[in-house]
């Protein structure tokens, strides 16, 4: 069983292999942030599980959500810490400062990544469920960096032994250099020095003396010079410095060791959840690779499902389009599908026209889908084991031709293909007798299908494409070609069978015509009406591509002209609106001209101030200045829809919730005398519409616009407040039916109850508006003014 396994698995990466899936690999791994993640991306490999596919592409998803939105994701350097955490549960081992380093570094990312992608809340909800077993452990981290600088050298406050042992380091050290520039002085005076500096050997300061005069100064030498003419001396009498200073160095390392012991034991107590949380870490990495990708490259998200279908849309060869984004070519892209009725597609056409390229284009997508790589197209599947034999496998030394090392390469697929099989075999059953070959590819098809496993095949024999024709369940395929300039066009052609072209590409190489002609006739006349027929379909097919692009471009025109005319219309509506508001405001103005001459004129009839005569011709005056100023508004065409105006017709003022009955239609209908209330306006027939409403009844009839029959107060002093409120109630409707602005209500001082009953009630109803006391010179207290909404 473990053989059969491995037999399978070799056959499984032997395809990708074949589809060149491990280049594609690469060029991922180059976005990936770190050389770990970039490794573990070239060891992917498609998956079969479609719960692991979904939640590994919804994470990458998420990923290209992070990138699009641009922001930017928090990893960091990611060196490889997992050998450092594993020396770290040593007991008493250390690891050294810049190692310290490498994994605060890891410690840094992993709670600045888990912190960023919580506070993403909802928005990534797959990665939030990786991020969970991150470390976010600040105080491991401030421990580390507190004791180590960012060049990996332990700082001087690391503890207060080490600051001690610095600090006399120093002392000593300036010291030990006063006395040898003292001693420096003297003997370049002297004329024994080879140079005028102070350097060091093994630890210990030294001075260059002249080898003649090495015995002269007493000391101990450290060195020579590679001429042999200097020797580096300690000079005797500085011994007992550079020995102090030599074992303060001795307590500073271990100080430094003991410090690193510390931490390496406080990150050894954590090393299995630090080492979990690296792993996250570098596959969190490599999810961000394969977002950046999908976004360099055009990728779109696959989706997987478990219908037994496979649906490619406009996908690209992945490797094409990487060696063509330096030169600016296109790929043309193609689409296929796969289902429960078509389980195989035999792609058929001339040398070099890129069937080949079609298939593994094929293959990569869903290799690159079932691996969580986005695909450059839309791909919808159910995934699937990959199987192949493409390319040339003979090979002397094991005795294989051409057509023997894909027959065993066929045999050992055929020994794994189940339901679940996706095979791709590149010119099935060539170099060989093409009728028996033809029959043993045939024989080979038949087995596939018995199996329900997905093929795609490509072939040059006419016998392949009739067979495919008789098969409900394989379907033909080509590759366009222009016969004009005898050049492939790369176009697919899904259900059309394609010609090999082999007489035509030899006469336009330079082949003797005579030679092509008397080929012709070995052919015979079955094979040409074939040949003929295969043409005259993809004839059709180019006619009908071309009617439907004509087609679409006008559904384009008629959209764009469409839009353009809802455009207009929705800035006539708009400017309609406009003439429609302005006219009522025209409208509210003229009704509240025609209100204010109404008091007025009431008042001072009732004052006296003036005979009846005089108001009545002033009054006369002014109703027709108003009804100049009605004829002068615009007058709209009636919206669609709207019954015309008739003498008799209930209609609402636009505008306003005024109810009245038409009288008279004037000027042609354009304008109209309605009577509101018991008043007579004149409208424009535009601001009038037709409606369902009910008219308030006529209080009587005057012979005039308007009537004054209304009070501009209501008395109610010495009355109950029931009574005074049913009074009230009567009054006010009556005002507003009238278009009063405010009503008095006197109801005196007194005690303030009656006051206060009347208010109550008026609060009670805010349908009459707002009321407010009197003031002092309308009546104080005694009086509540309503001011009508």
């Amino acid at each position: 069983m473990a053989d059969l396994h491995a037999a399978e698995a070799d056959l499984r990466e032997a395809a990708l292999a074949e589809l060149e899936f491990h280049t594609v690999l690469r060029h991922v791994a180059t976005h990936a942030h770190s050389s770990l993640a970039a490794e573990r991306i070239k060891e992917l490999r498609p998956l079969l599980d479609i719960s692991a596919l979904n939640h590994e592409v919804d994470a990458v998803q998420e990923m290209v959500d992070i990138i699009a939105e641009g922001e930017t994701f928090p990893i960091e350097r990611l060196d490889d810490v997992r050998h450092l955490l594993q020396r770290s549960t040593i007991v008493g081992n250390f690891l050294t400062a810049p190692e310290l380093i490498s994994v605060c570094d890891a410690l840094r990312s992993s709670r600045l990544v888990r912190r960023y992608v919580i506070d993403r809340d909802e928005r990534s909800p797959k990665l939030g469920s990786i991020v969970s077993p991150l470390v976010d452990d600040k105080v491991l981290e401030r421990h580390i960096s507190d004791a180590i600088d960012e060049t990996g050298v332990v700082r001087d406050t690391a503890s207060r032994e080490l600051m001690s042992i610095r600090r006399e380091i120093q002392e000593t050290s300036q010291r030990l250099r006063a006395r040898l520039n003292r001693i420096l002085k003297k003997l370049h005076t002297d004329d024994l020095l080879q140079d005028d500096f102070i350097t060091q050997r093994e630890g210990r300061f030294v001075m260059p003396v002249r080898v003649e005069n090495k015995r002269v100064v007493p000391g101990i030498i450290h060195g020579v010079s590679q001429t042999g003419s200097t020797v580096f001396l300690e000079p005797a009498e500085t011994i007992d410095l550079n020995n102090e200073l030599s074992i303060l160095h001795n307590q500073e390392l271990r100080e430094i060791q003991r410090i690193l012991t510390v931490l390496t034991a406080e990150i050894g107590a954590h090393a299995v959840a630090i080492g979990y949380a690296f792993d996250v870490l570098v596959h969190l990495d490599t999810l961000h690779a394969r977002a950046a990708y999908a976004l360099a490259r055009g990728g779109v998200k696959p989706v997987f499902h478990s219908d037994e279908t496979l649906e490619l849309e406009h996908v690209r060869h992945p490797i094409l389009v990487h060696q063509t984004a330096s030169t600016g070519g296109t790929v043309v892209p193609l689409g296929i599908r796969f289902d429960g009725s078509a389980r195989g597609v035999l792609i058929s056409g001339p040398n070099a026209g890129g069937k080949t390229v079609a298939m593994k284009t094929i293959g990569l997508s869903v290799a690159m889908a079932q691996s969580a790589i986005f695909p450059l197209g839309t791909c919808r599947l159910t995934p699937r084991r990959l199987f192949s034999a493409i390319g040339d496998h003979q090979s002397i030394d094991s005795n294989l031709s051409t057509f023997s090392s894909q027959i065993i390469r066929l045999r050992d697929i055929l020994s794994f293909c189940s339901s679940d099989a996706f095979v791709l075999v590149d010119e099935i059953c060539a170099g060989t007798d093409p009728a028996e070959g033809g029959a043993l590819a045939a024989g080979i098809l038949d087995s596939l299908v018995e199996r329900s496993s997905w093929f795609v095949v490509t072939t040059h024999q006419s016998s392949l494409k009739q067979y495919a024709l008789s098969r409900p369940s394989i379907a033909n395929a080509s590759l366009a070609f222009d016969e004009e300039r005898m050049q492939p066009t790369f176009t697919f052609l899904p259900n059309v069978p394609g010609n090999s072209y082999a007489f035509a590409l030899a006469e336009s190489v330079g082949l003797p015509s005579v030679v092509v002609d008397r080929a012709r006739t070995y052919l015979g006349d079955r094979h040409g009406e074939l040949e003929q027929s295969i043409a005259a379909i993809q004839q059709y097919r180019r006619q009908a591509e071309e009617t439907m692009r004509a087609a679409a471009e006008h559904e384009a025109k008629a959209r764009a002209l469409k839009a353009d005319y809802d455009e207009r219309l929705a800035v006539i509506r708009k400017q309609r609106a406009t003439l429609v508001d302005e006219a009522r405001e025209e409208a509210r103005d003229v009704l509240r001209k025609a209100q204010s001459l109404i008091e007025r004129t009431i008042r001072e009839v009732r004052e006296q101030q003036r005979s009846v005569g005089e108001v009545k011709a002033e009054f006369e005056q002014e109703r027709k200045e108003l009804t100049a100023t009605l004829d002068r508004q615009p007058t709209l065409p009636p919206e669609r829809g709207t019954a015309p105006l008739t003498v008799g017709m209930t209609v609402e003022v636009v505008g306003t919730q005024s109810v009245g009955e038409v009288l008279e239609l004037e000027h042609g209908g354009t304008s109209a005398v309605v009577e509101v209330n018991g008043m007579r306006f004149r409208f424009p027939s535009s601001q009038v519409r037709p409606t369902a409403k009910k008219a308030v009844a006529k209080r009587r009839d005057t012979g005039d616009f308007m009537s004054f029959d209304i009070a501009l107060s209501c008395d109610v002093r010495g009355k109950r407040a029931d009574e005074a409120l049913r009074d009230i109630e009567l009054y006010l409707s009556d005002a507003i039916l009238r278009h009063l602005p405010s009503a008095m209500i006197i109801h005196g001082k007194g005690t303030g109850a009656l006051r206060k009953a009347i208010q109550e009630y008026l609060r009670n109803n805010p349908q009459y508006g707002t009321f407010r006391n009197g003031s002092i010179h309308e009546g104080g207290e005694g009086v509540t003014i309503v001011e009508f909404a």
